[in-house]
């Protein structure tokens, strides 16, 4: 039994320990792209109130998200074409393209993005619905709600994209 002393400056259980907490087949670099991919998560927020899309704007952009916003269900759909998108914050009732059908397409264009339904009246919000959405929160909630169904849904989200 050699006893072999780490140099200084290496942590001796560094390197290991970390493979050990991750799943195998995983390296350090996933690590580092999970963490880069929380700062620059691409929200998208969809709603016919401009109030609200300021509000979702200044919210999520103080935590670092980078935040797009489309007036109506066809260009929140244009986006999601266009841009890699992590979550997409959706109001239930808008003219058009209402939350429900916008889920719909979502669902069949991007089966892994999570979807985050708002709606000032849950209680209108079909049962079926709640197959689309991830989280169904009501617009009374708050932000910290809002917040923390995010952050749930971005974890799970770069989990997923590794698994």
């Amino acid at each position: 039994g050699v006893t072999r002393i780490a140099p200084l400056g290496h942590s001796i259980c560094g390197g290991a320990a970390r493979q050990f907490g991750s799943p195998p087949g995983s390296n350090h670099a996933s690590k580092l792209t999970e963490e880069r991919a929380k700062v620059v998560a691409s929200i998208l927020c969809i709603d016919d109130d401009p109030r609200v899309l300021d509000l979702y704007k200044a919210l999520l952009g103080a935590k670092g998200y980078t935040v797009l916003t489309a007036p109506d269900g066809p260009t929140g759909l244009a986006i999601t074409r266009k841009y890699s998108i992590s979550v997409v914050v959706l109001d239930f009732r808008m003219p058009g393209l209402d939350g429900n059908q916008v889920a719909r397409v979502l669902m069949q264009e991007h089966p892994k993005l999570p979807v985050v339904m708002c709606s000032g009246f849950p209680d209108e919000i079909p049962e079926s619905l709640k197959w689309f959405a991830d989280v169904v929160l009501e617009k009374g909630d708050g932000p910290d709600t809002l917040l923390s169904a995010i952050d749930k849904l971005i974890g799970s989200e770069t989990k997923k994209a590794r698994a």
